[in-house]
């Protein structure tokens, strides 16, 4: 039996916090899951080197988005899709990490390889069924949005906290069995919701998922995808190095050791909790498309204004600003991908948007790691460089399409 949508107005508020609840479970345990292997993998004697190959084998999988998508689009129960790779990431994140323990390094890779390929299906895949759950009104389409915007926010404070405080008290192995643990509760809070339909199935007359290679080269001849994702992606390059940068930012003005970073860190992190507050308060509205290109330009300002404060208090209030100013945009980037995407490909755009956010950001932390100790300044200064790129980039783009008007 095909699941259909079935939320009835009354219905809605409780489907849309059992989304919430869910999604904040599962994505807290797809953030937390790479520092916990990280505490694990620096607890060994292989050390650094380990730790690398762990959060590559996590992350790089995320980029297979676009594959893993048409079986959502095409599922007509999309809902068990989703709870099966909540299950099968919970899973194969503790054979990863019993592994590593036993010193079976092959073992535990080829399972994270699993775990990160469901990756995609835990963020994109999952956001791209809440748009059902609501009504078509604009206002509560975006306000959907900006909640889903704050999943996020509180699943990349959370997840992080939680595993590193179980490591600390029982130990990495412990604190990485919690984080799957975290993927199945959201498996089990994933039955409380309604069930989805997916645009393909329930509407006989929908066309059917386009190839997957198809899909992807909509976000290149899409004109406002394609902006998007750039804009998105590049700016996940500068704010994904955040730790990184505030690090940065105590050694250029001498703020202290790692305590200040820390503070800068968390301002960032208070700062994207808030804006994601804000747009479920306020919904965004106008195109979302400009919103992400204007919210680009308010990122480089803020990342600037990181580069020069003086003091601690005002650089935390800048990384606190820059963080509010990243979460409107993430809000505006999830409306676009429901507006601007083809009906029959959206978990597709969804997915494969999202995989490139997360390798954006795990190169942007790369990057910044290699230059942050000997040029720290570079670092914040390429940063700021790198969102303007995107805003110009962007900007010159729709000049084309604007002029042929």
């Amino acid at each position: 039996m095909t699941e259909t949508s079935g939320v009835d107005v009354g219905g809605t508020r409780r489907a849309v916090s059992a989304y919430a609840a869910s999604a904040t479970l599962v994505r807290s345990a797809d953030a937390g899951a790479i520092v916990g292997f990280v505490l694990l993998a620096s607890s060994s004697p292989s050390g650094a080197s380990a730790a690398g190959i762990l959060a590559a084998a996590l992350t790089a999988p995320h980029l297979a988005g676009p594959l893993v998508a048409p079986i959502l689009d095409r599922s007509t129960r999309p809902r068990t899709v989703l709870a099966t790779a909540f299950v099968l990431y919970a899973l194969t994140v503790g054979v990863a990490a019993v592994s590593f323990t036993h010193g079976w390094l092959a073992l535990s890779v080829a399972a994270l390889v699993i775990a990160g390929s469901c990756g995609p299906l835990l963020t994109g895949g999952l956001s791209s069924r809440l748009g059902v759950m609501v009504s078509d009104e604009q206002s509560r389409q975006r306000r959907a949005q900006g909640l889903d915007a704050l999943t996020y926010g509180v699943a990349a404070a959370l997840g992080p906290v939680l595993v590193t405080l179980v490591a600390a008290s029982a130990s990495p192995v412990i604190g990485v069995l919690a984080i799957g643990g975290m993927a199945l509760v959201a498996a089990i809070t994933l039955a409380a919701l309604p069930p989805m339909r997916s645009p393909v199935t329930a509407d006989e007359d929908a066309e059917a998922p386009p190839p997957v290679w198809q899909s992807i080269s909509t976000l290149l001849t899409n004109g406002p995808l394609r902006r998007v994702t750039l804009c998105t992606s590049m700016t996940a390059v500068a704010v994904g190095a955040v730790p990184i940068l505030a690090v940065a930012s105590s050694t250029v003005h001498g703020f202290g050791g790692p305590e200040a970073a820390a503070v800068l860190a968390t301002a960032f992190g208070a700062g994207t909790l808030a804006g994601s507050i804000c747009v479920i308060v306020r919904p965004l509205r106008g195109s979302p498309e400009r919103t992400v290109t204007r919210a680009a330009i308010g990122v480089c300002i803020g990342l600037i204004l990181c580069a020069l404060a003086p003091m601690l208090a005002l650089a935390a209030l800048a990384y606190a600003t820059t963080g509010a100013i990243g979460a409107l945009q993430f809000a505006a980037s999830l409306a676009a991908r429901v507006e601007y995407s083809p009906p029959e490909s959206r978990a597709q755009v969804f997915m494969t948007m999202a995989g490139l956010k997360v390798a954006c950001s795990s190169a942007g932390v790369a990057l910044a790691g290699l230059f942050v100790t000997s040029t720290p300044l570079l670092v914040l200064v390429g940063a700021a460089l790198m969102v303007a790129g995107a805003a110009i980039i962007a900007a010159l783009d729709r000049f084309p399409a604007r002029a042929s008007a």
